[in-house]
């Protein structure tokens, strides 16, 4: 039998059965899991087995599906300690008599790095950016030193006036 385990703070702990071939989840209350949340809508989602595989279809929800991060478009497989992302509820899969993921094998390829010209000892071209927020926006560079400029300048002015002020007044 598969259960989904809830990860997200709204259902931390919950335990739902998947006890069935088609279990449906979703807000309605005719859904065999019932999930009340404003971001899963009222036929989101649907587990299906067939022998020892489990699949998850979207039922043409509004905030999606997803397993592992990915999107759900179609039925696709689900497997043991899969994240189930429903709107943004999300359980954990397990299933003791499901089949296990297919891993991939491993395979060594031959990677092309292309080093920069200075002598090697730079990042390899390729690396735009090892940010794992991205590259950053150059676009406003200009505008944000101006800004910087202006308001140091302000800043000299003003302190300017108030030692005036206070030794003028000595």
């Amino acid at each position: 039998m598969a259960i989904l385990i809830g990860m997200s703070a709204e259902v931390k702990g919950e335990t739902h059965e998947v006890d069935r071939n088609k279990v449906t989840i979703g807000r309605n209350l005719t859904n065999l899991i019932t999930i009340e949340h404003p971001t899963v809508s009222g036929r989101h989602c649907l587990i299906a087995r067939e022998g020892r595989r489990y699949s998850v279809t979207d039922l043409g929800s509004t905030n999606g599906t997803r397993i592992n991060g990915r999107d759900v478009t179609e039925e696709t497989p689900i497997h043991p300690k899969d994240l189930l992302q429903i709107g943004s509820v999300e359980f954990m899969f397990d299933a003791e008599d499901a089949e296990p993921a297919a891993t991939p094998p491993i395979s060594r390829s031959e990677t092309k790095v292309e080093v920069a010209q200075d002598g090697g000892n730079g990042a390899p071209v390729s690396f735009g950016s090892i940010s794992p927020f991205g590259p950053r926006n150059r676009e406003n560079a200009a505008l944000w030193y101006g800004l910087i400029v202006v308001v140091g300048l302000l800043a000299i002015v003003g302190v300017g006036i108030v030692l005036y002020r206070l030794f003028a007044g000595a």
